[in-house]
Formats: structure tokens, sequence, C-alpha cells
């Protein structure tokens, strides 16, 4: 568990700890937060868990960085990167530890998630997906928007992980989740039938903060990942010709569309001047894309 937030840390650590599976080691990592983490995890005494504090910001200069530091300190046959404001149900180790009986040969487990606020109200849950999955049917279920994307309610195979140099880096982690878990589904993924995983959605969120400079570098991270998403694609349309690769592209091009709109609309109109090159500058776009995407820019601004 990479920790800088304090808020909702108590309760994102208990979840944990209350798991029915009680099999497993807890690494908090301290990422140097200004805010007081060691009294929060000093209210547990439990054996299972292992406290460290890095002596600087890893993740403020290179969040991908502090994931995979995480990383290296787990021992254990499978991981989870915990985040320190979402939280688990009971059996979501238990029902993973299930599934890894059933499909040992997979390398990624996933549990089903359930938006919720800060106050821990339901905002959106999605629909249940069948317990197998192959990297084809995981692919094009992401790419129809199926899935909430968050990257704690995935189990990785460590070894299969590290094989891949660890979690896939963009700037500011964008879309880093995403990519961490197609690359790992060629083996298929098994899916627990029920929502064990609950993601916040906070104003502390990285993804949620109104800042135009960090838009920014999501924006350049939202066209980095999808170069890498159609590479992915590509590499999996093993009959050519059918109706997979388009279906891909496709089924991703309207999100991907609205994220890009939804970061320039964080560029503030004394910079427009920015905010359209940035938007001419997408290589992914078609030029009546760019003009829309211009147009909306200005409309959001009135």
């Amino acid at each position: 568990m990479p920790t800088y937030k304090s808020r909702f840390l108590y309760k994102a650590i208990d979840s944990i700890l209350k798991q029915s599976f009680q099999d497993f080691e807890l690494i908090i990592v301290n990422d140097a937060s200004p805010e007081d983490i060691a009294s929060i995890v000093s209210r547990f005494h439990d054996e299972r868990i292992q406290y460290k504090e890095n002596k600087e910001n890893i993740g403020g200069h290179n969040l991908i960085d502090n994931w995979n530091l995480c990383l290296h300190l787990a021992h254990n046959e499978y991981v989870i990167l915990a985040t320190d404001d979402d939280f688990f149900e009971p059996e979501f180790l238990s029902s993973a530890a299930e599934l890894i009986k059933k499909h040992p040969e997979v390398d990624l487990i996933r549990s089903g998630v359930k938006k919720v606020d800060e106050k821990g109200r339901t905002l959106d849950t999605e629909f249940p997906i069948k317990e197998y999955l192959t990297a084809r049917e995981f692919t094009l279920f992401y790419a129809k928007g199926g899935m909430i994307s968050c990257v704690s309610n995935y189990i990785f195979k460590r070894k299969a992980l590290e094989k891949h140099d660890g979690f896939i880096s963009f700037p500011h982690a964008h879309y880093s989740d995403d990519a961490t878990a197609l690359s790992l589904s060629h083996n298929g993924v098994a899916c627990i039938q029920t929502i064990e995983f609950n993601f916040r959605v906070s104003n502390i969120n990285l993804s949620n903060q109104n800042n135009y400079h960090l838009a920014i570098e999501q924006i350049k991270a939202t066209e980095q990942y999808m170069k890498w998403y159609l590479k992915h694609v590509a590499m999996l349309d093993t009959n050519k010709g059918d109706f997979f690769e388009d279906a891909c592209y496709g089924g991703y091009k309207g999100r991907y569309i609205v994220m890009i709109e939804k970061l320039t609309d964080k560029i503030p109109l004394r910079k427009f001047y920015t905010a359209i090159k940035i938007i001419f500058s997408i290589s992914n776009l078609f030029k009546k894309e760019k003009l829309k995407l211009s147009a909306n820019y200005f409309i959001n601004k009135l």
C-alpha cells in the first residue's frame, strides 16, 4: 500500500485486516507524506503489517517508480497494489483464492468494482463479468466500456508482473492501471463474480484535481496510452480480417475523445492557444474530431 493521504487511510487498512482469508502480508509504504501516516498505522497491532518510510517523495516525481518499489518489497506469489483511500469487502481475498485454485494458469484475477463517494454512498457499480475471459475477450470487454478502471481490484501474479518490468509507466500513472492489466491478460483473466472492491471518488483523487498543468501531462499520457493500446490490440488480432481490431478501436475511441475533452476543459480560457495547439497535435484524431473538440472547448467556457 503506497501511502500519502491520511483522510481515508484507517478505513483502507481496516478493510484489509478484516479479510476472512487471513494468510497475507500488508506492506505499507509512507511516501514521505507531510501528513501523520505513522500514527494511523500505529493504531493497528497486527504482525502481518510491515511499515516502511521513503526518505523522499518518490511518487511526487514518478508515481510508477513508487508502485514498482512496493512491488519489489512483496514476497508472496500474488500481489495487490492497495490504495490509501479505497477499501475491500471482507470476502475479497477468499474469493480470489478460490479462483486461483480453479485457474492457476492466469496471471490476473479481477474483482467487480463499486464506485462510492466520500461518505461511502454508492455512485456506480459494474455488471457481472463471466468467470473466465480470454485475452481477446477481456480486451474487447474493456473496449466496450464494461469495467470501472482502477488498480486495487486486481490480483497480479508477482513473477508475471516483474517479467513485464513492473507496472507500465505513463505520466502521472494516467492509464498505467489499464495498460498493466491488459498486458497481464495473455493467459486469461479470472473474474470474481461479486462486487468485492470499493473505488472511492473524492476531491483528493489525482484524476479529479482541477490543475491545468497536470491536465496537460495527462493529455500526453492519454495519447501515449492510445498508441500502446492499439499495439496491444494488433498483437491479439490473430485472425486478420475479422471484427476484433475494428471493434476494439471503435469501442474505445469514443471514451478516448471524452477523456481528451474532459482534460482540455481544465485548461483556462486565458490559455486557449495552448488548448487548441494540444488538440491539433494529437495524432489519433481526425481533423473533424479536432475541430469539434476545439468548438466544444470554447462552448464549455461560455
